[in-house]
């Protein structure tokens, strides 16, 4: 007769996931990304070492200057300055300039001492225009309107 005992199987089925492969997928993707952090960290200060144990400047390299500040901009002290200036302070510098634009207006002063023209306060100005009145240039010519062509 025909057996009729089986073996029996795991009654639970597995979900199909490899759990080992998916922890050594991680740590193989920690270990690289730390390898990757230490190399480029090693470079990085190999670059550093390296570039400031270079003594010899380049032959047509303005020399080595020592910046400071004059007059509220960056003075480099370099041949050619860099553009635009750096201004460091702003208000000292736009007071200055505002003063000298109010002086400007509002007091006397020469514009050329060689040819005698002098700068009038705006107030004054403004009066004597009113009693002079504003130069008028002289009336040009009348022309004659050209001929109708026949």
């Amino acid at each position: 007769m025909a057996e009729t005992k089986h073996a029996h199987a795991d009654p639970v089925e597995g979900d199909g996931i490899s759990y080992t492969g998916i922890f050594w997928f991680v740590v193989i993707l920690v270990v690289t990304v730390l390898f990757c952090e230490v190399f480029v960290w090693a470079l990085f200060k190999y670059g550093m070492s390296h570039r400031m144990s270079q003594a010899e400047q380049a032959p047509l390299a303005e020399p080595r200057t020592h910046p400071q500040i004059k007059d509220g901009r960056l003075d480099t002290g370099a041949v050619t300055p860099p553009t635009p200036g750096l201004n460091v302070q702003e208000p000292i510098v736009l007071k200055a300039f505002r003063d000298a634009e109010d002086s400007a207006l509002h007091h006397y002063g020469w514009v050329d001492q060689g040819s005698q023209v002098v700068r009038l306060p705006i107030d004054r100005a403004k009066d004597l225009v009113i009693e002079r009145g504003l130069p008028v240039r002289p009336a040009a010519p009348a022309v004659a309107a050209p001929a109708a062509a026949k």
